[in-house]
Order: C-alpha cells, then sequence, then structure tokens
C-alpha cells in the first residue's frame, strides 16, 4: 500500500496497521447482523481507548462512505467468518487505506482492489468450480479472480487474476465466449481450454476444441490455437508455443504432475499454492523431478522430494522454507 499518499492532514494523529486492522475489524463487525449490545458497548470503549483509535475510526467510516456503491465484496467478507480467506483480504485492504489517510480513488486503480472487487475470487492454495450462466463452467486456480459478464451480444469472462480452466457450452442465443485479460482476448471456438496470467504474457492451453488469440494492441495479429496447442500472448504479439505436455490442466484435478522437471522450476510452481517463501539451493536446482503431487497438501509434496531425490527440507518457520543438500 505504499503507493497511496496520506490525504487526511497534517494535524491527524499517524495511525498504526494495528490500530487499522481493529478499526477494520469493528467496521466489519457492525455491518453484519446482528450485533448484540454488549458488542456495541464494547465497540465504545474501544474507540474511547485512544485519540489513535478515535481517528482510525473516523477514517474507516469515511471511506465505508465512499464504498457505499460497492455491496458485494463487502457483503462478502461481512457475511465470512474472523479466520476467512476473504475476510483477511478484505482487513489487510482496507487497513492499508485507513493508515494512507483514505484515498479511495487511488486505491481502486489498483491490482489489489480489482481482484478483491472481484465477482468470484480463490484465495491462495485454494481451486474452486463454478458453474457458469450458460451451462458451461470455469475452474478458479490458486490466488486467482475473475468477473463474469453475460451479455445479449457475447459471454464474458474477465480473468482479473491468476489461472482459470474453461469448458464452454452451446448457446442458444450464439453468442461468442471471450476470456478477457488485461493483454488482450481468447475467444473460445467450442473448447475446453487454460488461460494464465504470468509476469509479462498470457499463457493458453487447448484441451478441446479451438480457440483464437487476439492481443489488446494489435486486433490484426490473431493467432490460432488448436487442440493439443499451446500458446502465449502480450499486448503487441500472439504465437504458438507448441504441443501440450501430458500435464496439461492437470491442477484442475488438484495434481501438480512433472516429468524431469528442474527442482527450482518445480518448488516454483509448488510456491503457487502455499503462503510465504519455498526457496531452492542453487546446488540442487538442477535435480529433476518426475511424478503427480497433491497440491492439497503441499507440506507432504516437500517431504516426498527428501525420498525421491538427495536434498533436505529446512522449515525456518512455517513460512519459510528452503530446500538444501541433504
Amino acid at each position: 500500500m505504499q503507493a497511496l499518499h496520506d490525504t487526511a492532514g497534517d494535524n491527524e494523529p499517524g495511525i498504526p496497521a494495528e490500530v487499522a486492522q481493529q478499526a477494520v475489524q469493528w467496521w466489519l463487525t457492525l455491518r453484519g447482523a446482528p450485533v448484540s449490545a454488549r458488542q456495541r458497548a464494547a465497540w465504545q470503549q474501544w474507540r474511547a481507548q485512544s485519540p489513535e483509535h478515535e481517528a482510525a475510526w473516523q477514517r474507516i467510516e469515511s471511506v465505508g462512505r465512499q464504498m457505499a456503491g460497492i455491496s458485494l465484496p463487502l457483503a462478502r467478507a461481512t457475511l465470512a467468518g474472523p479466520h476467512a480467506p476473504r475476510r483477511r483480504r478484505s482487513v489487510q485492504l482496507l487497513a492499508g487505506l485507513v493508515v494512507a489517510g483514505g484515498s479511495f480513488a487511488l486505491l481502486r486503480q489498483t491490482p489489489a482492489w480489482r481482484a478483491w472487487a472481484a465477482d468470484e475470487v480463490a484465495a491462495l492454495g485454494e481451486q474452486r468450480r463454478l458453474a457458469l450462466p450458460d451451462g458451461g463452467a470455469v475452474v478458479l486456480n490458486t490466488d486467482s479472480a475473475i468477473n463474469i459478464r453475460y451479455g445479449s451480444a457475447q459471454r464474458v469472462v474477465q480473468l482479473v487474476r491468476g489461472e482459470i480452466l474453461v469448458q464452454t457450452a452451446a448457446d442458444a442465443q450464439r453468442r461468442p465466449f471471450v476470456v478477457e485479460t488485461a493483454l488482450g482476448r481468447v475467444r473460445a471456438l467450442g473448447t475446453r481450454f487454460t488461460v494464465r496470467e504470468r509476469a509479462a504474457s498470457v499463457s493458453v492451453e487447448v484441451l478441446q476444441g479451438a480457440v483464437e488469440l487476439t492481443p489488446a494492441r494489435a486486433a490484426q495479429a490473431t493467432q490460432r490455437l488448436n487442440a493439443g496447442e499451446q500458446g502465449r500472448f502480450t499486448a503487441l504479439q500472439a504465437h504458438s508455443t507448441g504441443a501440450l505436455d501430458d500435464a496439461a490442466g492437470a491442477w484442475a484435478d488438484g495434481m501438480l504432475v512433472a516429468a524431469r522437471m528442474r527442482l527450482d522450476d518445480f518448488l516454483a510452481e509448488l510456491g503457487r499454492y502455499r503462503r510465504g517463501r519455498l526457496g531452492c539451493d542453487p546446488a540442487v536446482a538442477h535435480l529433476r523431478v518426475s511424478g503427480a503431487y497433491p497440491l492439497a497438501d503441499t507440506d507432504r509434496v516437500l517431504a516426498a522430494l527428501t525420498s525421491a531425490l538427495p536434498v533436505q527440507v529446512h522449515f525456518f518457520s512455517r513460512y519459510w522454507v528452503m530446500v538444501r543438500p541433504a
């Protein structure tokens, strides 16, 4: 949240992150129902404990007024349990805004906001299967977010962040089906395919049927991919990157499949499904990994590596893990 600037004025006290999070938790709690008299009394007592508490409350109330039209994500965060991933993300996002002084207009331009306000979200380590309005389906991979925009002219799934697998269905209105990304569009031609956002490009794997890739700033540079092919596009170009490997789409079945994958690449992929840092000592980065590994238990996968390779897994903390030579 460093990009946000304090617009609250120099005379207002600085608000520590911990106090900001407390204010957000109270705000979300009071938006829920029902709220007991004891909870309201505790909230009032919290506000009266220090000027910092009251300043934090005034800021989150100001943010709330600015966000009056953003009801869906707020409602989901309010109803979620205190330890639910959506609730935690909401607290972190809004607390950063409170600390920064309430620059909501600037916040709305950030990727964090777009992901938070998305229609459907999969938390880090989570995978979600959703039915689409036309009978098709979409699977969200770890740390992914989408918007679903079906209209009279076309059916659109906006990939806000992460990776999805789409299974299209026939449409009685014959509307085209499109996955929109920040760098371009993927038009389905009766198909099953994956779309993944990467650092500077978007990759696509076609499991069935065919798709057309159209870069956002080069509409004439369309690239067709058929079943068994994969490709990639940026905002300016699209191209095929060859045939699919046997592991394509395996993540949608909860598996990470590797065929002589470098250990550092394997750990980078596994790290997408767990919090914190998962590192690899350069001395063992070249080792090769093969097999099918369950994504639902990344600790189990790490333990399996020690049986298959001359490595040890060092847990410096739950969120800092390093794989080193045995």
